[in-house]
């Protein structure tokens, strides 16, 4: 089977228009999602803590707007698909695409996480949870980095926090002011204009997600392919961490056929606007592989 971008390829022809609009007309936003992203402890190997359970919950309860990621849902979807990254560099890649970044002070490792994400690129992004009878004491934590956070009016929620993490204890007592923390909308980013390059921010993550939508049902592999055809041969090494995020907040999909992993999209709305037509190029994406490859709209 010939790839899908050969040269004289009808979605090669399509590629090279909606590339060369991209290129001359960079997109718009066209909507958005907050991603929020939730540290904490595990109440087992690879299962977030019941406490980060219950905010998940009641978060995206609030809104469909928002969409709650766990680390540990990234870094399994990395495993899953065989591209190893470490846990460090990762949290920091979630942290630099999310928009809120929640951290529960329930675990040794969740004091990690308020060490490292406390510094002054992140800590306007920052709302920490914290046992209230800590409230008072002049620890390092609290005339440290909570103090940072408090310059920058990011807030620090306080309750009656259970030393037992397998159950859920009054975490509900901070939903209120939870939600109000979360309606502080953060800086619009603004939308960068050379997609050539793949970065940790929301462009590359909406971008990454439209060519997933407009290809239908797509492997990794034939994703590098249609990224040289758009923008060159070169290395594409954040695409796997950029597909894990998308995976872990839900907006797409993966699944195996034939020994392949085949990402698809959640939703049918790309996130940009685009200047050519992408109605024509999802048509002929469908087309093309509906006739080579039937089985993953079956399975998908």
């Amino acid at each position: 089977m010939r790839e899908l971008t050969y040269i004289k390829s009808a979605v090669r022809r399509r590629l090279d228009e909606f590339g060369g609009a991209v290129k001359v007309s960079p997109p718009s936003l066209s909507r958005n999602k907050q991603l929020i992203f939730l540290c904490g402890a595990n109440s087992a190997p690879g299962t977030p803590s019941p406490r980060r359970e219950a905010l998940k919950k009641y978060i995206q309860g609030i809104s469909g707007d928002y969409s709650v990621i766990y680390a540990e849902s990234v870094f399994n979807e990395l495993i899953k698909v065989g591209h190893l990254k470490n846990a460090l560099d990762l949290e920091h890649e979630i942290s630099d695409i999310a928009d809120k970044i929640i951290i529960v002070l329930e675990s040794e490792s969740a004091f990690c996480e308020l060490g490292a994400f406390a510094h002054q690129a992140l800590r306007k992004k920052l709302i920490v949870i914290n046992d209230s009878q800590f409230r008072e004491g002049q620890s390092f934590i609290n005339t440290g980095p909570l103090a940072a956070m408090a310059e920058v009016k990011s807030p620090t929620l306080w309750y009656p926090m259970s030393n037992i993490r397998s159950k859920v204890d009054g975490i509900g007592a901070v939903f209120f002011e939870l939600k109000e923390a979360l309606s502080v909308k953060p800086r619009k980013s603004t939308l960068k204009t050379d997609f050539s390059e793949l970065n940790t921010d929301k462009s590359s993550l909406y971008f990454i997600h439209d060519l997933v939508l407009f290809a239908g049902a797509i492997s990794y592999k034939e994703l590098v392919q249609i990224l040289v055809t758009l923008f060159g041969d070169k290395r594409y090494d954040l695409l796997h961490r950029l597909l894990g995020i998308l995976r872990a907040a839900g907006l797409i999909t993966n699944y195996m056929v034939e020994k392949n992993w085949i990402y698809r999209t959640v939703g049918r709305t790309p996130f940009l606007s685009y200047a050519s037509d992408t109605n024509a190029l999802m048509s002929t994406f469908r087309s093309t592989l509906i006739k080579s490859y039937p089985g993953r709209f079956s399975l998908g």
